[in-house]
């Protein structure tokens, strides 16, 4: 499933196809849509972030946006569901934290075309299933799996819990095809890593079998 819909009517710039809305347009875009009597519902913020390793992955992979959650509609207003390296693993924040740890507040909100709530559900099945994976660890291998979350895979996962899947996963090597960076790059401690470890394997042949792992990425996912 495709993500079509941008809410932004005010734009600063348009990149790589991307609607990105400045914080200047934060406020009209939260009291018009996250406080109505029926808001959006299933929607994704997508962001640019200056961690390493938000850098490194757009290094790698080629992604515009490094990080990305969804959005949940409350009595006390909108809050984000995400995962990140800052709060260690799948954490609750509200909408302006999430909006002010993004490079230069800039954001992008995509919702869904199909409407998939059940009745008296405020909120899309999605951004309620989150927290099944609440508090879990946040995953630095971008291993898949249900136990560790890195910040796309927990978008993806949920989508995938309750039936409408989006996105799609493909090999680092095939996202670094032009070999801009070394893989390094994304996991300096690469001896470490789960396809690596405790093997006797150097560092070009630990690269390359790393290289197979598929992840998904944040524009895989708008």
């Amino acid at each position: 499933m495709k993500l079509l819909r941008t809410f932004f009517v005010c734009l600063i710039a348009t990149v790589s196809n991307h609607a990105i809305a400045s914080a200047q347009d934060r406020p009209s875009m939260v009291d018009k849509y996250f406080f109505d009597t029926d808001p959006p519902h299933g929607a994704l913020i997508f962001q640019q972030r200056q961690s390493a390793e938000a850098i490194a992955l757009q290094k790698v992979t080629g992604s515009f946006f490094t990080h990305v959650g969804i959005i949940r509609v409350t009595g006390g207003g909108p809050y984000v569901m995400q995962s990140s390296s800052e709060t260690g693993g799948v954490e609750e924040v509200p909408l302006d934290e999430f909006i002010n740890a993004g490079t230069d507040q800039n954001f992008a909100i995509y919702v869904g075309t199909k409407d998939i709530r059940t009745n008296g559900h405020l909120n899309h099945p999605a951004s309620e299933a989150a927290y099944d994976f609440y508090r879990l660890p946040y995953d630095r291998y971008f291993m898949p799996g249900t136990d560790a979350f890195y910040s796309p895979e927990l978008i993806f996962e949920l989508f995938k819990k309750v039936g409408h899947p989006i996105g799609q996963m493909a090999s680092l090597a095939e996202l670094n095809r032009n070999q801009v960076v070394n893989l390094t790059t994304l996991f300096p401690e690469w001896q470490n890593h789960p396809f690596c470890k405790g093997s006797l394997l150097d560092e070009q042949a630990c690269l390359q079998r790393i290289g197979t792992q598929e992840i998904v990425t944040p524009d895989s996912l708008a």
